[in-house]
């Protein structure tokens, strides 16, 4: 009987893992694909930039609608395998649309820059995605 009991948290362990990372963000977009769709069942969404802060440079948010988007966490997430100095990570940006965002389809951008904060403007590099909604659909 404490076999059978194991064997269950494990699974119901396991079933609330996989349903945790799958169940979040619905939709990762990275600079290669800039066009994020959200639909009101999975309001949240991640954007991925590559990003090495060991040259000094960083991801900045630079606009968006804050009727529409809200920022909800920004962390980097470190190289795997090989633990290389100076080898290059991501900065992963999460964001959650507002029921707002959901009463009509709408569209609206967010703009982000690579830059070191020392140096002037002319040395950064812009990134926009382009974010679409779709409307909640009424039963």
């Amino acid at each position: 009987m404490k076999q059978l009991t194991k064997i269950i948290i494990l699974f119901l362990s396991w079933m609330t893992m996989s349903y945790a990372t799958t169940s979040g963000n619905g939709t990762v977009s990275t600079e290669d694909k800039p066009a994020v769709t959200v639909s009101a069942s999975h309001p949240e969404f991640t954007i991925k930039l590559k990003s090495n802060p060991t040259t000094g440079y960083s991801w900045f948010l630079r606009s968006f609608d804050s009727n529409l988007i809200q920022p909800v966490r920004h962390n980097f997430e470190a190289p795997t395998g090989k633990k290389l100095m100076g080898a290059p990570g991501y900065d992963i940006w999460t964001f959650h649309v507002k029921p707002a965002g959901f009463t009509v389809p709408q569209e609206t951008v967010i703009r982000f820059i690579y830059a070191r904060p020392w140096n002037s403007s002319d040395q950064t590099r812009q990134v926009v995605f382009t974010v679409t909604t779709q409307e909640n659909k009424i039963p």
